[in-house]
């Protein structure tokens, strides 16, 4: 996160939290037998996973745009890139949280996930993780999601 002299409020971050009070953040474990790169995790969707006997909520990264997505890591401060087995916080539904957009996203739209670049957009196929609170002009852009997962 680049802060310039004087600056007044924090930079918008790709992952980060919105919108006062986020209670749906859940303490997860990342699936130990994963083979996913979790390098500079900001906004990766994940999904659940069933490992038997584990008393963890345990999440790998989500794959495919069909997927059934648990929800999506946030922006933290002291490290962004994570190992299997490590714990992580997930964003589940109700949470509002900033989102790369992967191309022109119009306010209110349902939105999806595009996994390969881990970005959102407009609902076409795969399963909806949420709605645009905010629009996207291009890719690349940042905006505001209203995550709405299983």
């Amino acid at each position: 996160m680049t802060q310039n002299l004087n600056q007044f409020k924090p930079t918008t971050e790709k992952g980060a939290l919105d919108l006062a009070i986020n209670w749906n953040l859940y303490d997860c474990r990342i699936d130990p037998n994963s083979v996913a790169d979790f390098t500079n995790a900001n906004g990766f969707a994940v999904k659940l996973v069933s490992i038997t006997g584990s008393k963890n909520i345990i999440v790998d990264l989500a794959t495919n745009a069909t997927d059934k997505i648990f929800g999506f890591i946030p922006l933290e401060t002291k490290t962004n890139s994570y190992s299997k087995g490590d714990f992580i916080r997930v964003g589940s539904s109700a949470v509002v949280m900033q989102m790369e957009a992967g191309a022109a996203i119009a306010g209110g739209d349902s939105i999806e996930i595009v996994p390969t670049g881990n970005k959102v957009v407009t609902q076409t196929a795969g399963t909806v993780v949420g709605t645009a609170l905010t629009s996207a002009a291009a890719d690349g852009d940042l905006i505001k999601i209203l995550i709405k997962t299983l």
